[in-house]
């Protein structure tokens, strides 16, 4: 909860001072290629999350990575969070920097997990139902171990019609 809390307070400072100096999607594109980076390279999170090796040598790598191909304030919020020992908070930031960036250009954003793939109708009918005034940006997923029909995962609210869920109820109901 603790790692939460600090990710969402460094995601707002750097979106504030992104949003300050008119660079927010610079700053996303430099934080994306980052993740990107973080999830591919096994390596990498590695080092960004072993304690034994010091912030110097951390930063020193930074530089010689990302100094010349991300955008000034976001390499000089990488140093910063190197410098105070938040690095392992890295992925949680740039998730949260990214919902920060949605929720200022009032996009909703929706996980829709499938067992097979959505029509474009299905999609922009869920769409309107999720929300008819403002956009929904829709991430698919498909999961086979759901049978059958679909979960919406929006912000902290969840809606699970998955033919799982429902064979799930049926079992507990039989047991009482």
């Amino acid at each position: 909860m603790q790692g939460a809390r600090a990710s969402l307070r460094y995601a707002k400072a750097l979106f504030d001072i992104a949003q300050t100096g008119e660079s927010v999607a610079p700053v996303l594109a430099d934080l994306e290629a980052i993740e990107e980076i973080i999830n591919q390279k096994s390596e990498f999170f590695n080092l960004i999350n072993n304690p034994t090796i010091s912030s110097k040598k951390k930063s020193n790598l930074f530089a010689q990575l990302f100094e010349n191909k991300t955008h000034k304030t976001t390499m000089q919020f990488l140093l910063f969070i190197l410098k105070k020992g938040r690095e392992p908070l890295l992925s949680q930031i740039i998730n949260k920097y990214k919902e920060l960036n949605l929720e200022a250009q009032q996009i909703i954003l929706a996980e829709v997990i499938t067992s097979t793939p959505l029509s474009q109708a299905l999609k922009e009918e869920i769409r309107h139902k999720i929300s008819p005034n403002k956009k929904v940006k829709l991430v698919e997923k498909i999961d086979k171990s759901i049978l059958g029909g679909l979960i919406i995962n929006s912000g902290d609210l969840q809606y699970d019609s998955s033919v799982r869920k429902k064979l799930n109820n049926v079992k507990r109901a039989f047991k009482l």
